[in-house]
């Protein structure tokens, strides 16, 4: 399969507003070890946006692997 391109373009006269409505939601906290943020906040909305995906993904793997499982039964041992 080919690479798959997701694209999200946010008009810019919505961009402040959007980033900022994302933001209120999903904090921009992480600092680096001097307490300095470690993204700007558009920054930070694409980051959390790019982990959440993984993480849809990651989820998918485990339920793929999880349902693949064979349940053994040996109540039947006597």
């Amino acid at each position: 399969m080919a690479n798959l391109k997701i694209t999200i373009t946010i008009p810019s006269g919505k961009v402040g507003e959007y980033v900022d409505d994302y933001i209120y939601i999903h904090q921009n906290t992480e600092v680096d070890k001097n307490g300095d943020p470690v993204y700007t906040d558009g920054q930070w909305a694409k980051e959390h946006i790019k982990r959440f995906i993984m993480n849809q993904i990651k989820r998918g793997k485990a339920a793929k692997y999880r349902d693949a499982q064979i349940p053994s039964v040996v109540d039947d041992i006597t």
